[in-house]
Parts: structure tokens; sequence; C-alpha cells
């Protein structure tokens, strides 16, 4: 008698394809599920990462120690802190931290919150500006500084995070996009109910410049979306069928949609948000400014790349709006003062090139300068290619720094994955001290 033979299911029925595919991804599951109860979130993807987490730990932690093969954690200290603060733990003894909760709200590991209410070149990523806080140890007792804001990233942070940070950027649009995500923080639910019938009549008379509101977040708001909105038709026709009055309250609702998450957020945590203070003006001008001097515990900041990154082509259709006459505002970036100093260690860079790094370097003593004693830097920058020749920014960066009296500490090279035809394939953060 001949016996039959059973499948690998133990029947004798042969499985279905979904039934295959569960097994099998439960099986695999079994093997990337990291087991413990304080483990590595789902978007440690490069070595990068476990130095930040190496930094966070430090800064947040008694001792620990990382399982970099099974992605766990073992810590001594405060649970309830670790929780609210971590960027790189999913779980901190068995419980989710309040950035994996963002993740799940917001599906991004940087578009949470405002970060991404309206899209800037060059921007640095919000979780490296939280393991940098959390690396130098601040608290709501601390001031943060970044005089390359941008559009706001290092202080929408430090804002989420309950502390003070102060942040200074040269151009109106950065500036204004700042300012946009910080107040968002404390509007009003009700400032934000608008009918699609309202944003219709909004789009209309931001068409014929007549838009006007008492409530200047909602005034800066909107024009902010038409901006974004226009600039999204002049480089796609993917829009077309959509058309620029849908793609607008589209991306209202967007908005709207990330408010009603984060509140959520900030009710289930307890969190307390902080104001930031946002300064249109120049970081060469830094001593100038009043109380200044030795004023902030720490500089988290990411200076612009403008000889190899068009910053102001997404925004030549705010400033023609606003009637703002771009070569003032591309004259007063670093590297367009008309004197350079013939200096060896420059030689065979381009003009632009030196021009730039003379006033970065006098932009870093200007940050030393208003630093405590003791203070803290981290300045994240990227090297690019400019006319076919490799342009050193992160090397010189340190150099600069340790030449106005920082002390150098730590180097890290953060990948920027999926950068294949960016301008900059990766960034350095270079960690100092006063």
């Amino acid at each position: 008698m001949i016996k039959e033979q059973t499948t690998m299911f133990g029947t004798y029925e042969f499985p279905t394809t979904e039934e295959i595919i569960d097994v099998y991804s439960k099986e695999f599951e079994s093997y990337v599920t990291p087991k413990g109860d304080t483990t590595f979130g789902f978007w440690m993807q490069t070595l990068a990462d476990l130095e930040l987490l190496n930094l966070e730990l430090n800064g947040l932690t008694n001792n620990y120690s990382i399982d970099s093969i099974n992605r766990t954690v073992k810590l001594n200290g405060s649970i309830k802190e670790l929780k609210l603060r971590i960027a790189h733990l999913e779980k901190v003894k068995g419980e989710k931290t309040l950035y994996t909760d963002l993740m799940d709200k917001f599906g991004d590991t940087n578009a949470y919150a405002f970060h991404n209410l309206y899209p800037y070149k060059g921007k640095f990523y919000p979780r490296i500006a939280r393991t940098l806080i959390n690396a130098f140890e601040l608290n709501e007792n601390s001031i943060i500084l970044d005089p390359f804001n941008g559009s706001g990233t290092a202080t929408h942070e430090a804002s989420l995070m309950g502390i003070e940070s102060v942040g200074i950027d040269i151009t109106p649009i950065g500036t204004t996009i700042a300012e946009v995500k910080n107040e968002l923080l404390f509007a009003k639910e009700n400032a934000l109910k608008f009918s699609i019938s309202d944003l219709q009549k909004v789009f209309d008379l931001i068409e014929k410049k007549k838009w006007k509101h008492q409530n200047s977040l909602i005034h800066k708001l909107m024009l902010l979306i038409y901006f974004d909105t226009i600039d999204a038709f002049v480089r796609t026709t993917r829009y077309n069928r959509k058309g620029k009055v849908g793609l607008f309250i589209e991306k209202f609702n967007y908005i709207k949609n990330c408010y009603d998450k984060l509140i959520e957020i900030k009710n289930k945590f307890g969190l307390k948000f902080k104001k930031a203070e946002l300064i249109e003006g120049d970081v060469l001008k830094l001593k100038s400014m009043k109380n200044m001097e030795q004023k902030f515990d720490a500089v988290i900041t990411s200076p612009p790349y403008y000889f190899s990154i068009d910053y102001v082509g997404k925004d030549k259709i705010a400033y023609d709006y606003l009637g703002v006459k771009m070569p003032e505002v591309e004259g007063k970036y670093l590297g367009m003062k008309n004197e350079i100093t013939n200096h060896p260690m420059y030689k065979d860079l381009p003009v632009k090139v030196i021009k730039y790094y003379e006033d970065l370097k006098d932009a870093i003593e200007n940050i030393f300068w208003c630093l405590k004693p003791e203070g803290k830097c981290a300045i994240i920058v990227g090297d690019s290619t400019v006319s076919g020749k490799k342009i050193p920014t992160t090397i010189m960066t340190k150099k600069f720094c340790e030449e106005v009296g920082f002390k150098f500490e730590k180097l890290i090279f953060n990948p920027l994955l999926g950068a294949r035809n960016r301008a900059i394939r990766g960034e350095s953060i270079i960690i100092c001290h006063k």
C-alpha cells in the first residue's frame, strides 16, 4: 500500500497563495522583529543611525548597552523622559515612544508636526535636530540658537520639545515659514475652520492681491499655501486635472489634518510647546544684535550651500508676488561680499567658493562669541562638486571651528538615502564645544 504524502501544512490539500504568504510572513517576522522591551525604531537604516542613537543615549541615560544585531538596548535612566524625547527607539521598557507615535500618526520619520508645511531646499532632518538636543542634555531651562534657521527645522523641533530657541535667517520667505510653523503650534482650533467655499474665496482674493486677514497666522499661512500651489503647477502638469483651486484646498486640508494629529498627540503625552523667537537677520552681524553675547547653551545649525543649491528658485513666485527684489535677497547670502583673501589654503578653488568660506569662518566666529562657556555646537554640512571640482566644505568647516577656539569632539557622516541625483550626497555632523 502506497502511503499518501501530505503537504508541508500537514494536509492532503495544497495551500492557497494567501496561506503561503501568511505563513512565511510570520516566519520572517520572527527573524526581523527585535526581541526585547527596549528596541530600535524601524527607521534605523544606516551605521550613522547607530552613532546617533549612541549620542542620544549618552545624553539621556546613566548607562546603557546597544545590541546592534538584535536591535535592542539595555539602559538605566528616566523612562518617562526617554519615552518623550528619544528619536531612535521604537519602544522603551515595552511602551511606545512619543517619536513612534509621531511616525504612526504622520507616516514619516521627518514630515511630522508642521515640518512639511512648505518644501524648502537644503533643510536638514528634524530627527537630527532632536538627536542633538538630547545629546547636548538640553532642557526647559536651556536656550538654543540656529543662526542659519532657513525654514525653521531646529526651532520647530525645539518648540515641540518645550525648549526655548532663537532662529535667525537672512531670507524673508524662510523667516515667514518658520513663523507660521511656530504659530500653528499655538493656534486655536476654530482658526483653521474653513469650508470649501471659504477656501475658494480665499484663493480668488489672493489671486487678485486683495487677501487680508485679521489673524496674521491665517494671512501668512494662506499665502504660503498659495505660493506652494502655484509653484507646483510651474514645475509639473500632474495636477492639471485637479486644478489650482483644488490643489490649494488639498494643501490647506493637509495642514489642518497635521494640526488635528499633533493636538491629539500633545494631549495624549501632556506636551508643553515653547514659542521660538524668529529674527530676519544676518549671522555676520550677530555681534550688533542686543544681548546675544554668551547667551546660548547650544547652537544647532546647517549653513546653506549657495554655490551648489538654488535656494531661491522655488521662492521666486513668493518674492515676485510680494514685490521683493530677489537680487537684494541674494546679495545678503554668504559669499556675496566683493573682497576675497588670497590665502594658500584656498588654492584652486572657484572664487564663489572662496567668498563663501571667508563668510562662513566669520559666521563661526560669531557663533563662538554667542555661546556660553562650555556651550555646545553642532554644524551640519555637506560636500559637493562645483565645476567638476570636489569642494571640501566638511573639512574646511571643522578647520574654521578649531581656528576660532572650538574644541572638536566628533564627526558623524550621515548619508542621504536616495540621493543619487542630489548635489549633496551626504552630510557630516561636526560636534564641538566652547
